[in-house]
């Protein structure tokens, strides 16, 4: 059984699938300039807060004007700062003193990676970086995804409700974690009953 974040980010425990496996295997062979990338939900906090205790590691969430690193740290910033000089005095930083940065991100920032978009200095340093993508999921992990959910709620409901919720959301983990709300919330306003045909009407409806 895999694990996985529950509706608030407060399970701890790294998600492992097929679907991360690229990005895992690179955390464990300490890449020394390193950026992953997902969609929303897909795990890239947990990730960092895992890896970074586990290898005791600098784990930061924004870019600090004073630098003052000497070991290898972790950045877990959705949004990169695109136009901030700031970041390419944090990025220069790392590459000319040689000491290993991972940075966590949201796929927007690396599709928007363009001279456009970023200063080009910030480009350059960026594109000196191993990319790796947590994938989007699979039905198997769509299905377990809403199941965890669910279960860190204290909340039970068959396969079939779930394969049909399914039915019509998109594969992504974000749709995950909203399908899991969408039962608890059908089940609140229907007295705690749920059927087939409720979730078709709902979905019809939105």
């Amino acid at each position: 059984m895999q694990r996985f974040l529950d509706l608030n980010s407060s399970d701890n425990e790294i998600i492992y699938s097929l679907e991360n496996d690229t990005v895992i295997q690179s955390l464990k062979k300490r890449i020394k300039f390193l950026i992953i990338h997902g969609s929303k939900k897909s795990g890239k906090t947990t990730i960092a807060k895992n890896f970074s205790t586990r290898f005791d590691i600098n784990l930061i969430s924004n870019i600090p004007i004073n630098l003052s690193f000497n070991k290898e740290t972790y950045l877990d910033l959705n949004t990169l700062p695109a136009k901030d000089e700031n970041f390419f005095h944090f990025l220069q930083y790392f590459i000319s003193n040689n000491i290993p940065l991972t940075i966590f991100t949201s796929d927007k920032s690396i599709e928007n990676l363009s001279n456009n978009f970023y200063l080009p200095d910030v480009v350059s340093r960026l594109r000196q970086f191993n990319l790796c993508n947590i994938q989007n999921p699979s039905k198997d992990l769509l299905f377990k995804l809403i199941n965890k959910y669910l279960s860190l709620k204290s909340i039970t409901v068959s396969e079939q409700i779930i394969i049909e919720v399914m039915n019509h959301i998109e594969r992504t983990y974000l749709s995950a974690f909203e399908a899991a709300k969408t039962i608890n919330h059908l089940l609140y306003e229907n007295n705690h009953t749920i059927n087939l045909s409720l979730i078709r009407k709902y979905y019809e409806q939105v």
